[in-house]
């Protein structure tokens, strides 16, 4: 006999779980996506492989492929997942061996922003914290920007995490809000905000990382929050002013979220004119600037101060 699905909430997804996934907050609400767990015994076959992840000047990290009725993602050595084509049933293969908070991270850092997005959420690769009596405010760029560091240097001034490294953005009216995620930030051993892990509850997040999970040691929303800017991140500099913050274009502002929003199937068109929809609607209601942060631990309260009062200016 199955056990009963564990009910958990998602950047607003709500998730029936077979497998429990004790990041997330529970639910009451019914359940949007299944979640089913297989032992892989072999590689599936038929797969039409179309798109990939790779990591920054590193190996292939994720693979898209089509398969009868839905998709497969592929973590080599690590997991499949197998998600429907409405995404409302993913199967987990995780191979032999792999650590079951492996499994968790995998799934709930990488395959449920996929798949929120083919629910209608605006889906992005972003951190995001809320700044009391102004709202939230967004940081989005590709991994080892600082998105979750600038967070937790937020964090460590009085703001509340609204998520990590994904943000869903809802309509409300005429407003947009940041929805929150799980209660949770991941920072390096050794990032500019170790600060925060001094005094944290952590938790490795992957037998292959040393990236922690800071659970503890930072406020965390719980209701979802005006969206009132966001940053698109630069490289970090190595002199000058602990944080600028400059203009961009309408164009490039569009096309730089499009480049950072999760969608499942890069080569559908009902995906791509809904992720590029919601995008539009953003750039149009929010500022959306560039932030480019100076390297060193010292100058992040000082970057983090700068942010804040451009938030509260804008």
């Amino acid at each position: 006999m199955m056990p009963e699905p564990r009910l958990y909430d998602f950047c607003g997804l709500p998730i029936g779980s077979a497998l429990a996934l004790p990041e997330l907050r529970a639910t009451s609400a019914l359940p949007r996506c299944e979640v089913a767990i297989e032992r892989k015994t072999s590689p599936p076959g038929g797969v039409l492989w179309f798109h990939e992840w790779r990591k920054p000047r590193g190996p292939r990290w994720l693979s898209f492929g089509r398969i009868d009725g839905g998709y497969m993602l592929r973590f080599p050595r690590l997991a499949d997942f197998v998600v429907n084509e409405a995404a409302t049933r993913i199967v987990a293969r995780p191979a032999a061996g792999l650590p079951i908070e492996t499994l968790r991270h995998l799934l709930i850092d990488q395959v449920l922003p996929l798949a929120a997005s083919r629910h209608g959420h605006v889906a992005l690769h972003a951190s995001a914290v809320h700044l009391d009596g102004i709202g939230a405010i967004g940081f989005v760029g590709q991994a080892g920007r600082g998105k979750s560091t600038l967070a937790a240097a937020l964090a460590a001034d009085g703001a509340h995490v609204v998520t990590d490294d994904c943000l869903t953005i809802a309509a409300r009216g005429r407003s947009l809000d940041a929805v929150p995620g799980y209660p949770g930030l991941r920072l390096w051993p050794r990032s500019a905000a170790r600060a925060v892990l001094a005094s944290a509850r952590t938790r490795q997040v992957a037998h292959y990382s040393t990236k922690q999970r800071v659970l503890s040691g930072a406020e965390f929303r719980q209701q979802p929050t005006p969206l009132r800017a966001l940053f698109l991140l630069a490289p970090r500099a190595a002199s000058g002013a602990p944080a600028t913050i400059g203009t961009i274009g309408p164009r490039a502002r569009l096309m730089g979220l499009l480049r950072f929003g999760y969608v499942l199937d890069v080569e559908d068109r009902r995906d791509l004119a809904m992720l590029f929809s919601g995008l539009s609607r953003i750039v149009e209601s929010v500022p959306v600037m560039r932030l480019r942060v100076r390297s060193g631990s010292r100058f992040l309260p000082r970057a983090a101060g700068l942010i804040r009062q451009f938030a509260a200016d804008a």
